[in-house]
């Protein structure tokens, strides 16, 4: 796999699911089976791309270059830009070199680069002859970022302007740049293109006509450089309510080279949180996409297997306290409920530590505050749910000793597990690895087997002593 499609093949279009995108690709299937591509564009013009792109969900892979082959250029490219990326892969194979290079002429160019990011290099090569030599150099320099950086998803359709300009002249600048998109800002730098300041577009449009850039601009500006992680791009934009973040090659104080929007970002978050959702369920965001059963079944097969080995080990432990079980075989009864709870206890602790992670709210550097505050947490809901399984614990067996070993194998349980939720991804994040990866099916194991052995633990020790 080359670099660009390295970098096409980890970007996810995250897509919802409609109902009435079901019912519209339905009829959309109906004008195709009809084989009359007139009423088709016909129908076709009376939707938004948008809900073309939806309905594309749920047609057949012929189906979909039937559709595509029937759009305009400017609905091409709205609908190319959208669609998940299995879809555009394969739409890009029969694509002619000259439509893609009018589709991409449409974009903008971190668009236009997530596109050919999907092409082989030959191909890739071929489409970019054929634009516009400067439309061609920007998709160049933005494939050139990594794909997970503030340069792989900055665009470079802004608008500067000289400090020393006049109003007058920025509108005019404002106007000329017709390649500009997301309009939010103007961006003041000096003769050698370095980031000064920055005006809103309110502040520019009210301001007399004869008003120095200089005079209008905000000196302080927050910058990334390309290289900064885009999940980091996120916590900038959640912390300061940003719109639009300059990228500059060098912060401080460095060249203006491109500007992150809103609309950038929301795909960041979207994509980081599917991530997090299908490593914690043990499985893994690709699955989002187009995969065959098999090829599911793969990418689980090894949490799996993990799971069940881990597994294994809460056998072995039963089996070693035997003797314990056999004796006070009600114990039996009280070792599923103080499993599932303290590996549930375990999980949402594990959920909470790498969404505070994600978003910033968990620093590592802090990370005693929050243990501490994890540690506090499950013990309230430890001794709450301890207390309960006791007492019944206690009136089932008719001994309060029997109710004593339910209660202080469910609390201490219950409260190790939180602290491996809160401490393992934690961890992982100062290791270098995703945390994410650490809180599916193979810690809600390890802690099924902390809870049965601290359980069978206490029970054989206090029921031998009090008995």
């Amino acid at each position: 796999m080359t670099d660009t499609q390295s970098r096409f093949a980890n970007r996810r279009k995250i897509l919802t699911v409609r109902q009435d995108a079901m019912e519209l690709a339905a009829s959309i299937r109906i004008h195709l089976t009809a084989d009359a591509p007139t009423a088709l564009r016909a129908f076709l013009d009376d939707l938004h791309p948008a809900d073309i792109t939806d309905a594309m969900l749920f047609l057949k892979q012929e189906e979909k270059k039937a559709v595509f082959d029937l759009l305009d250029i400017e609905e091409a490219a709205e609908v190319l830009d959208e669609v998940d990326s299995a879809t555009e892969a394969n739409l890009l194979l029969s694509i002619s070199a000259d439509r893609l290079a009018e589709i991409l002429a449409r974009l903008p160019s971190d668009e236009g680069a997530d596109v050919v990011g999907g092409m082989s290099k030959e191909t890739a090569e071929r489409v970019l002859g054929l634009m516009a030599p400067d439309a061609a150099y920007d998709i160049r320099a933005l494939l050139s970022y990594g794909k997970d950086t503030a340069g792989g998803i900055m665009s470079i359709g802004f608008v500067d302007v000289l400090e020393t300009a006049t109003q007058a002249e920025a509108l005019k600048r404002f106007q000329e740049k017709t390649d500009a998109d997301h309009i939010f800002y103007v961006y003041a730098v000096d003769a050698l293109g370095y980031l000064k300041g920055v005006v809103d577009l309110r502040t520019l449009l009210t301001a007399d006509s004869n008003a120095l850039i200089r005079d209008l601009m905000n000196p302080d500006v927050i910058t990334v450089p390309p290289t900064c992680d885009q999940e980091q791009v996120g916590h900038i934009f959640a912390r300061y309510d940003l719109t639009a973040l300059p990228v500059v090659d060098v912060v401080p104080g460095g060249k203006l080279i491109g500007v992150v929007t809103s609309d950038d970002i929301i795909d960041v978050i979207q994509e980081e949180a599917a991530e997090d959702v299908a490593h914690m369920s043990g499985s893994d965001a690709q699955e989002l996409e187009n995969k065959t059963p098999a090829q599911v079944a793969r990418l689980r097969m090894p949490w799996i297997m993990a799971t069940l080995g881990i597994e294994l080990l809460a056998s072995c432990v039963i089996h070693f306290f035997n003797a314990t079980l056999t004796k006070y075989i009600l114990l039996a009864s009280f070792m599923p409920v103080i499993s599932a709870i303290s590996g549930n206890t375990g999980l949402q602790s594990a959920a909470i530590i790498i969404r505070g992670l994600s978003t910033g709210h968990v620093q590592l550097s802090h990370w005693k505050h929050a243990l501490g505050r994890q540690v506090l947490t499950t013990a309230i809901l430890g001794g709450s749910c301890a207390l309960v399984l006791g007492i019944i614990g206690g009136i089932w067996d008719k001994h309060w000793a029997f109710g004593l070993v339910v209660f202080l194998g469910m609390f201490v349980s219950v409260n190790l597990a939180g602290v491996v939720g809160t401490i393992v991804p934690m961890i992982s994040k100062r290791a270098g690895f995703d945390p994410a990866l650490t809180a599916g099916p193979f810690e809600t194991a390890f802690q099924d087997v902390i809870g049965i052995s601290i359980f069978l633990s206490l029970a054989a020790v206090l029921l031998h002593i009090l008995h």
